[in-house]
């Protein structure tokens, strides 16, 4: 792409911005071998690595916004850290339910629904709950909320208990966790 000549004042900003993208791409692989050096160090993401579908990153990011999971007494007090209870809305002896809080961290929420999205795709129990609550309320989104609750459940399990994925793949867990030693 350097070989790329406009013949006019367009070349100086290629030049620039393709100088920029260079810093960037140099900045990314100093940032994420900082996160893969964090890892490495953190049981709560080797755990949360046994989930097929999570590697070292998206398992970082879950567990820099979990922290210590003793930190909250349920977890009902996790899902609502992440924000994916049902908002209420009370009036006098009438409580009324509604959609999801989204109380919390956005990025939080976002990368716990990116978790489900793969995990829905790789594991057959999961892939079934969610089809089962879909075919029952006839919404995707209200089944996709509903398993983002359930993988809550079970990393709050996970972690409180220090014990792996229930239904991980020995080998891949294992191949993630080689490449997360490699430099």
């Amino acid at each position: 792409m350097h070989e790329i000549r406009f013949g006019n004042q367009k070349d100086i900003i290629f030049k620039i911005m393709m100088d920029k993208l260079e810093f960037y791409e140099k900045q990314c692989i100093l940032l994420e071998t900082g996160i893969k050096r964090a890892a490495r160090g953190s049981e709560d993401v080797k755990l949360l690595m046994s989930i097929p579908g999570i590697d070292y990153y998206l398992a970082s990011l879950l567990s820099s916004y979990i922290g210590d999971v003793h930190r909250f007494e349920s977890n009902d007090k996790l899902a609502a850290f992440f924000g994916i209870i049902p908002s209420m809305k009370d009036s006098s002896t009438i409580n009324r339910r509604g959609h999801m809080s989204k109380e919390g961290a956005h990025t939080a929420r976002w990368a716990l629904s990116v978790a489900v999205d793969t995990i829905i795709l790789r594991n057959k129990p999961i892939n079934e709950y969610y089809n089962s609550i879909k075919k029952r309320k006839g919404s995707g989104r209200f089944a996709h909320v509903s398993t983002m609750r359930k993988l809550t459940r079970m990393i709050y399990k996970m972690l409180t208990e220090k014990e792996e994925w229930k239904y991980q793949s020995p080998v891949l867990t294992e191949m993630k966790l080689s490449k997360l030693e490699e430099e």
